[in-house]
């Protein structure tokens, strides 16, 4: 009989991580009618294939906090099956209030390590001026994080940390003359010669060690054991700049470039609203209100302590209902700048009711996610 005793029994399967990004894959369907758009599209005729636009538009989704009083107090209607785009890391965990509390006294324990010097006492405790017995600095992090883990994951409450709901109304414009989008990359300068050096000196046998160590006679150290200290020399020793005038030599930093991360997608839409009806200023009116009330925080209660983060939106490209692939994604985005300008034209124009004839908006948002390769073959 085979042995089936816990000793040789396989360990169980530990659970899947959570994948943090989770591929859009195929063509996303704008369904009519599941969104209040009615009142907050521009221009009337903006879905009509044969139009001036081709049936090409962005809707953009807005999608606020699950604590703000837009919905607990005003009851805003939303969506119920609001799938959220890419919002970062650490936002995709979805931390609750008890792991939050926990990840803040870790954080502490970390912090309070390093600033005690965590491997010069950092875990021990000390002796203060009167001879008493002192908390060691990593356990004072720890109660002091997760104390503020505690607070600030009592204010989050249940729901977790950034919890949102999407609005049942959405935006729709036509797509901007200008679409353009812009990836960029962070690389930087560094000076890698200490490295060279010693990676030469090991291949050279220690020349470098060997010279350094006659007392100053070096006649013996030549190649690139030579060629290394006069680096030094030029680079790093006395009289850098009166050695480096006066041989006509200078040291070689051996500078490369170093990747030192991704930027942020930030982009720009510069819409001009020309209403054609009073019934479109009221449509350019709600749609310049709205992106307004959304890109602004609110207060968490009466005692103005504590903002609620501001409403985000997630942007989609559709031609004839279908989204178009044939254009980048967004991960979800925070309107970051808007600039309002009712004389366009130097003039200040108005229908009957005074509402402007012609308005210039710029919305600059900034994406939340940072991308990667495997975001940028899904689509973004």
């Amino acid at each position: 009989m085979a042995d089936t005793t816990p000793a040789t029994q396989a360990a169980p399967a530990s659970p899947p991580k959570p994948n943090l990004y989770t591929p859009r894959g195929e063509a996303d369907k704008f369904v009519d009618g599941k969104y209040d758009i009615k009142n907050y599209s521009y221009p009337s005729d903006l879905y009509d294939s044969r139009g001036k636009y081709g049936g090409n538009y962005a809707i953009f989704y807005i999608n606020v906090s699950s604590e703000s009083k837009l919905l607990k107090e005003d009851g805003v209607q939303t969506v119920g099956d609001y799938a959220p785009n890419d919002r970062g890391d650490l936002v995709g965990q979805g931390l609750t209030a008890a792991q939050l509390a926990t990840a803040g006294g870790v954080v502490g324990i970390v912090e309070g390590g390093i600033a005690g010097g965590l491997f010069a006492g950092g875990t021990k405790g000390g002796v203060d001026a009167n001879g008493k017995k002192t908390m060691p600095p990593a356990l004072k992090g720890a109660i002091a994080g997760g104390g503020v883990g505690a607070a600030v994951g009592a204010i989050v409450g249940s729901q977790g940390s950034r919890s949102q709901k999407r609005l049942k109304t959405a935006i729709a414009l036509h797509i901007p003359n200008n679409l353009s989008v812009t990836y960029s990359m962070v690389w930087s300068e560094d000076d890698t010669s200490a490295l060279a050096m010693a990676a030469g000196a090991v291949q050279q046998g220690w020349e470098v060690m060997k010279g350094s160590s006659n007392k100053g006679n070096n006649t013996d150290v030549s190649g690139t054991g030579a060629a290394i200290l006069t680096n030094i020399a030029l680079s790093k020793g006395p009289n850098q700049a009166g050695n480096s005038v006066a041989t006509g030599l200078a040291a070689n930093p051996k500078k490369e470039q170093v990747f030192k991360g991704v930027n942020f997608r930030t982009f720009s839409f510069d819409y001009k609203f020309f209403p054609r009806s009073w019934y479109e200023a009221q449509n350019v009116r709600n749609i310049i209100d709205q992106f307004k009330y959304h890109m602004h925080p609110e207060f968490k209660d009466s005692n103005n302590f504590v903002y609620i983060y501001p409403s985000e939106f997630d942007i989609f490209y559709y031609q004839d209902n279908e989204e178009n692939l044939n254009l980048h994604r967004h991960t979800s985005c925070v309107l970051t700048d808007m600039t309002i300008n009712y004389t366009p034209n130097g003039m200040f124009s108005t229908f009957a009711d005074g509402s402007p004839t012609q308005i210039d908006v710029t919305l600059t948002f900034r994406e939340l996610a940072l991308l990667t390769k495997d975001k940028v073959k899904d689509g973004l």
